[in-house]
């Protein structure tokens, strides 16, 4: 959460999820730093500069706002069934064991992260840490319930010889 807008309790929000469609009239949110703290009911939403401003139940004064600023905002997950096929979330994919397709262990999703050219998994691995582009080919398949990524990874990613 950023700063307070106007003198009526709406709050400036930097859009940062992938599904913004999910922030709506009535929507129950969490707030807090790195996870929800406590829960309010959107109000009102609506953009403004590329932000949301958003307006709370039983919330009406600038004040109360500030107090939460540099807060994050959680917005409830949706549906596996909702998403599209290839889209997961970061909490499903950490600590999923990286695979090589030839069955070889690299290592363990440590998080995913935005990067240049798209999402990378962070992989702890024997090595250390391993920045893995998170698209295909080299990610040929995330199975969640067996909790497994398997990885087609160009040439030495993983031995160090990569550069």
């Amino acid at each position: 959460m950023r700063r307070p807008h106007g003198i009526h309790g709406e709050a400036t929000v930097e859009i940062l999820t992938d599904f913004p469609e999910r922030m709506a009239d009535g929507v129950e949110i969490g707030l807090g730093h790195d996870a929800p703290e406590f829960t309010k009911v959107v109000y009102h939403v609506r953009i403004h500069k590329g932000d949301w401003l958003l307006s709370f139940v039983d919330l009406r004064t600038r004040e109360e706002i500030d107090d939460w600023r540099g807060l994050y905002v959680f917005l409830p997950a949706q549906e596996r069934s909702q998403l599209p096929p290839t889209y997961y979330y970061e909490h499903e994919l950490v600590g999923c064991s990286c695979v090589h397709v030839d069955g070889t262990g690299l290592g363990t999703v440590a998080k995913l992260q935005d990067g240049p050219g798209g999402s990378l998994l962070v992989v702890t691995a024997a090595a250390g840490e391993v920045l893995v582009p998170f698209k295909s080919p080299t990610v040929v398949r995330v199975d969640l319930a067996a909790g497994t990524v398997v990885l087609d990874p160009p040439r030495g990613l993983f031995d160090g010889d990569a550069l």
